[in-house]
């Protein structure tokens, strides 16, 4: 941004700069918005002001916004634009900045690749620009760029999470599911559809994988062969009145959700639902957790997508390259585990489970806290707060939308408790491929790779919105590999045994944008009825509290679980009351001209602590990286 003062009696437009610039200037020279000024804003000792300097106004700054220049350029601008639902993307703004988050770098990773050019989320994460991500990325062939892989058999070993699964208490294993109920836009040809189907069940490895448990307890998972029906049935309701045709909906995708067998299969299922009468139809896809997790959903509806696409045109079904396989990566972590390069991570995770943190308050502690008790209050932001928490307060503090909502999450459960420190669970992508030592891509792969592990939130004294904000970011970014280490040597196969738990009354998962893969406007929306319940509700609930969050139609939902009983509804709505309150505050504070500052995560190899970074720096925005002096600099 050029900020401008036009000599006495000159008249001057930002469009007539932009073309006296763009004479004499490369295009990434020319400033990308101009401010008019009669004067400066000076500070008491004379200084420019840069804080008393007016924004642009809104939309100004994309004007000038630098374009591509090279081919890898206009590659990733268009990767961005497509999967953050932009018109344009320059070279020189950031992904985050954009609206973007971990769980959309993995597609644009995989949409790359597709497009020639190989990159890894943390290249996303570290980079944050198409003009550095450029530089960085590799040429692949597109066709011949992902694993080389026949058709995926034997057995695997049980990754972390999977451990886990088996090590908690579930009253029927075979139901804990993950499921969608959409709406397609247009009506499906059943027998076309049902090919896609299978055709996604001999690409993706893990939708064929089996349980069986030993004599001694212990569980092994194999892949099985494709079936020879595939896992699409139909369900004709053309016969039946109009008016009932939702219950029959509801009462079929409660049957499909607890007909899963963990040894024989199948683990995956999908029904066609013809309902008749003009209306259009629906599609059931349910799948055992151990198969699938929330990235390997919009992998499969992307992929069901085009393959359905193909089929109708004639064509044979081609998908994309495929990714490394979950056999091959279940195995790397297992090897990980053992070679005992995770053994300096264990005093962290100890240190975390030593810390004393106050149990929540409950209206009967003493009441059943299982599924069928579970209960849910939700509140949303509106969309032009959605919009502002996306794409304007990452900028303030370099925060990613999850440690915002977990900042303020904090914050509220501060409000109810009374302690400024809290226990909570996280729920991560767990695609860490640089964990176990790269050639590993995970963008494409479909499996349940999710990380679980526990982090201790402490706010600061006082009230300021900038000081917590940046002190959750600090915790959560000091944890080692983003989770994955916790798992590995809990569980059994890990260089370093028994690994303390800490136990978590409270439990958080941000879901991420589902407009990018589910929206009115694509290819499947969400259906109005139920796609039934996931789990049995015998089952006991993991957590006190659950609370998820996720952005559909351009607002952000934030639901938090509870079971009726242990916690009264309005003890519950309070709490979400205050959340929100909490999340507007941050959003208010971090859109204001007084937020920004840096945190030493920023600049890790500057090796400045915070005090020495505010000194520096301050609240400045802009700046890129700090980096130490050499003796030759100096």
């Amino acid at each position: 941004v050029a900020y401008v003062v036009p000599a006495e009696g000159a008249e001057v437009s930002a469009a007539e700069l932009r073309a006296r610039l763009g004479e004499r200037l490369p295009e990434h020279m020319v400033p990308a918005a101009f401010v008019l000024l009669e004067k400066l804003p000076l500070s008491v000792n004379g200084k420019l002001d840069r804080r008393a300097l007016p924004a642009p106004e809104r939309g100004s700054t994309r004007v000038g916004r630098t374009a591509p220049r090279t081919e890898k350029e206009e590659i990733l601008c268009g990767v961005w634009a497509g999967v953050l639902k932009l018109e344009r993307v320059g070279v020189e703004e950031s992904f985050f900045e954009l609206g973007g988050d971990s769980i959309l770098s993995i597609q644009v990773v995989s949409r790359a690749r597709q497009r020639g050019l190989k990159l890894t989320p943390r290249q996303v994460f570290e980079l944050q620009t198409v003009e550095r991500l450029a530089e960085a990325a590799q040429r692949v062939d597109s066709e011949t760029g992902g694993a080389a892989q026949g058709l995926v058999a034997g057995e695997a070993p049980l990754t972390p999470v999977q451990h886990r699964f088996f090590a908690e208490e579930h009253a029927a294993r075979h139901h804990f599911n993950q499921a969608l109920l959409l709406r397609p836009r247009d009506a499906l040809r059943g027998g076309v559809l049902a090919r896609a189907a299978a055709a996604l069940e001999a690409h993706h490895d893990a939708l064929r994988l089996r349980f069986r448990q030993a004599e001694d307890g212990s569980w092994t998972q194999s892949h099985a062969e494709p079936g020879a029906r595939g896992p699409l049935t139909v369900l004709d309701l053309s016969a039946l009145r109009e008016g009932g045709r939702r219950e029959v909906i509801e009462a079929a995708a409660e049957q499909v959700q607890r007909s899963l067998d963990l040894a024989q299969g199948p683990l995956l299922r999908m029904v066609s639902i013809e309902p008749g009468g003009g209306e259009p139809g629906r599609l059931l896809a349910v799948a055992h957790h151990l198969l699938v997790d929330g990235v390997s959903w919009r992998v499969l509806l992307e992929d069901l997508e085009s393959a359905y696409a193909q089929l109708s045109r004639g064509e044979p079904v081609a998908l994309p390259a495929k990714t490394t396989s979950w056999k091959a990566w279940a195995e790397r972590l297992a090897g990980h585990a053992r070679s005992g390069a995770l053994d300096a991570e264990a005093a962290y995770w100890s240190e975390q489970a030593r810390r004393e943190v106050a149990p929540l308050p409950a209206d009967d502690a003493a009441a059943e806290n299982t599924v069928a008790r579970a209960r849910g209050v939700e509140v949303r932001l509106t969309g032009e707060e959605t919009a502002a928490l996306l794409r304007e307060v990452p900028a303030a503090y370099r925060t990613q939308v999850d440690e915002v909502l977990l900042c303020a999450l904090a914050g509220a459960l501060r409000r109810w408790t009374g302690q400024r420190r809290v226990r909570v669970e996280l729920e991560g992508h767990g695609r860490e491929e640089e964990v176990v030592g790269g050639g590993v891509d995970l963008s494409r792969t479909v499996g349940w790779f999710t990380t679980v592990y526990p982090v201790v939130l402490e706010l600061p004294d006082g009230g300021d919105a900038g000081a917590a904000l940046r002190a959750v970011k600090e915790q959560l970014r000091a944890v080692p590999g983003h989770g994955i280490g916790y798992g590995l040597l809990r569980f059994p196969g890990g260089s370093v045994g028994g690994t303390e738990a800490a136990a978590a009354e409270v439990g958080f998962n941000y879901l991420g944008q589902f407009d990018q893969a589910v929206s009115d406007e694509g290819f499947f929306a969400f259906a109005p009825e139920s796609a039934g319940a996931p789990v049995d509700a015998r089952s006991p609930r993991p957590h006190l509290l659950d609370v998820s969050g996720s952005v559909q139609a351009g607002r952000l939902e934030l639901r938090i679980g509870y079971a009726g009983g242990v916690h009264r509804r309005e003890t519950v709505e309070r709490l979400a009351g205050w959340y929100v309150e909490e999340l507007r505050g941050l959003v208010a504070h971090c859109t204001s001209s007084a937020a920004g500052g840096y945190t030493p995560s920023d600049f890790p190899l500057a090796g400045l602590d915070q005090p020495a970074l505010d000194a520096l720096l301050g609240s400045e925005r802009g700046v890129e990286d700090v980096y130490p002096l050499t003796p030759l600099q100096e």
